[in-house]
């Protein structure tokens, strides 16, 4: 049976791809879709994520919008790889669907708790609306399988030198997230960075006849854009829909169990801290000041999971 799942989304061009992905894939059954500001303001997350639903021809779902600026720090757009419209200057027809009357909090409420089966959540965004949600309405708890976020990093950063986007952007809700004692699974940019898709399937994709298919072969080809409206080569990398991938094909992902803290302060705000050493070494410190313990992707089989995507994609021209 697909695994029924709820989307926390701020649609740049990869939460794009991830969103065809959901749509299409066998083994995923898409409730709805939250949208929060992040790579672009709410407003234009929200009109790309209606856009790119129409795009892909799935069903009548709820899109919700939620944030407009993380708890503390102030909104920070990310223009300069997004471009302005969040997708790089693709331009997708005008939405035919309308976002719902219900606030995301209250929607991703609705459709979890009302699931006759365990949902799974899936934040591609900062986890502002995630964190507002966990803290009103804990009883979701009762209702959730899992949650995944693609943030954070057992590495290097990429906003800052230790730092990933998502969780920079609002250290506070990824630490709502990182705290909340759910099973909790990081895909982090250890992962991110290295799943790519090879150019000639993009190449092929762009002259498709089917509108998704197409998106998702210009999409690719705009990521990377930078201000100004200078191009990079290509690089193909596809970013958040391998969270889903690693729900969908688990067995070619390298996870491992490890304590994860959210750092608030100083230098080193929004950094993932991510205790790689053996428990043992410092199990006194942790007795005292236990830290919660994710399922962090730390490695992945690239060329197997790029072709579990592609595959999905293709599947809209059948």
């Amino acid at each position: 049976m697909p695994r029924p799942i709820v989307l926390d989304v701020d649609t740049g061009t990869d939460d794009a791809l991830a969103l065809l992905y959901a749509v299409r894939s066998a083994d995923l059954d898409l409730r709805g879709v939250s949208c929060v500001a992040g790579n672009a303001g709410l407003e234009q997350v929200v009109d790309n994520t209606l856009r790119v639903l129409d795009v892909a021809g799935a069903p009548d779902l709820p899109v919700a919008a939620g944030a407009t600026k993380p708890f503390i720090e102030r909104a920070q757009t990310d223009e300069q790889f997004h471009g302005e419209n969040g997708l790089s200057g693709v331009e997708l027809p005008t939405a035919t669907r309308t976002v719902s009357a219900l606030s995301a909090t209250e929607m991703l409420y609705t459709q979890i708790t009302s699931s006759a089966e365990p949902v799974t959540l899936v934040s591609l965004a900062p986890m502002t609306n995630v964190a507002m949600l966990l803290t009103l309405h804990p009883d979701v708890a009762d209702h959730l399988e899992r949650l995944v976020f693609m943030g954070g990093s057992a590495s290097q950063g990429n906003v800052t030198a230790v730092a990933e986007f998502n969780v920079w952007q609002d250290p506070e809700a990824a630490t709502c997230v990182v705290e909340s004692g759910l099973p909790v699974t990081m895909y982090g940019l250890d992962v991110f960075n290295r799943l790519l898709i090879p150019q000639e399937a993009a190449d092929r994709w762009t002259r498709s006849g089917h509108p998704a298919v197409r998106a998702a072969g210009e999409l690719l080809h705009r990521r990377g854009m930078r201000a100004a409206g200078f191009e990079q080569d290509y690089e193909g990398v596809l970013g958040d829909a391998g969270a889903l991938l690693i729900l969908t094909h688990p067995e070619l992902f390298t996870t491992e169990a490890l304590p994860v803290r959210v750092n608030l302060q100083g230098i080193g705000r929004g950094q993932t801290v991510v205790d790689r050493r053996p428990l043992a070494q410092d199990q006194q410190a942790l007795d005292r000041d236990p830290w919660r313990v994710l399922e962090v992707a730390l490695d992945l089989d690239v060329e197997a999971a790029a072709a579990a995507y592609c595959a999905v994609v293709d599947d809209f021209d059948r």
